[in-house]
């Protein structure tokens, strides 16, 4: 074997690894980010309680196994953190989503890290703190969730308000008749204090850049460019809640 394959064909061999890699955790984030969706489709469907943990739970089943092996490969593939942060930011999505809509309340972070190791370690007993509030458990077991951080839960927070405005418009054009103005109110109150803090952590840092879950505080960056026009889609869905509630008022459909 000559010096040129001992130096070419280890480092064939090592690029071969890395691309099965990509391609591999490729497949995982958008398994992970189709079956975010669905969840995220089931909360906003008119089905009982019952019938929400069922789907759910068939879901998450899927979702742990995807997550086993993204924290498996991410070691050896740190330089994949953008591929992974958008299927990360869906997650963050649904459980937020699930959560305010259930509990009216914004979804702790520790809280939200808390379940993904539940669901890494296939303990699915966290649905009822997070659709009923109930008490959520700890774990025992100090595994390390390397992959995800506060600016994917900051990116998947944003994402989830257009959820609740959707729930909102939703309510408010109820084909049974059955409008919902005081839960309509209450989501916007929510959203209108949530968009406050947002402009306070602009206000502080003003070239704010989140890209590809990695933080930074450039302006007119891509990160930056992101983060802001997120802030304008959040601006938008709250002025829409504003219309319908004066729409609902005008119409006299329901007095808040």
């Amino acid at each position: 074997m000559s010096s040129d394959d001992l130096i070419f064909i280890p480092a064939r061999d090592e690029l071969r690894i890395k691309q099965d890699d990509r391609e591999e955790i490729i497949r995982l984030v958008r398994d992970i980010t189709s079956y975010s969706k669905k969840c995220i489709f089931s909360c906003h469907r008119s089905i009982g309680l019952k019938k929400l943990k069922s789907e759910l739970l068939e879901y998450f089943k899927i979702l742990s196994d995807r997550l086993k092996k993204i924290r498996i490969m991410y070691i050896t593939n740190l330089h994949l953190r953008g591929n992974i942060s958008g299927a990360i930011e869906e997650l963050i999505e649904f459980f937020t989503f699930a959560y305010f809509k259930n509990t009216g309340k914004l979804l702790p972070y520790n809280d939200f890290i808390i379940m993904i190791k539940c669901l890494i370690l296939e303990k699915f007993e966290f649905i009822d703190y997070l659709i009923e509030d109930k008490e959520l458990e700890k774990v025992d077991d100090e595994i390390e969730i390397d992959f995800i951080d506060t600016s994917d839960y900051l990116m998947g927070l944003f994402d989830c308000t257009g959820e609740i405005m959707r729930l909102s418009i939703s309510q408010s054009t109820n084909t049974s008749g059955n409008f919902k103005a005081k839960e309509t109110w209450e989501n916007y109150k929510f959203l209108q204090k949530l968009y406050e803090q947002f402009i306070i952590l602009v206000q502080l840092y003003p070239g704010i850049s989140i890209y590809k879950g990695i933080y930074d505080n450039s302006i007119n960056s891509k990160g930056s460019i992101s983060f802001k026009k997120k802030l304008e889609v959040f601006e938008s869905s709250v002025k829409k809640i504003e219309a319908t509630l004066i729409d609902m008022l005008v119409s006299d459909k329901e007095i808040i």
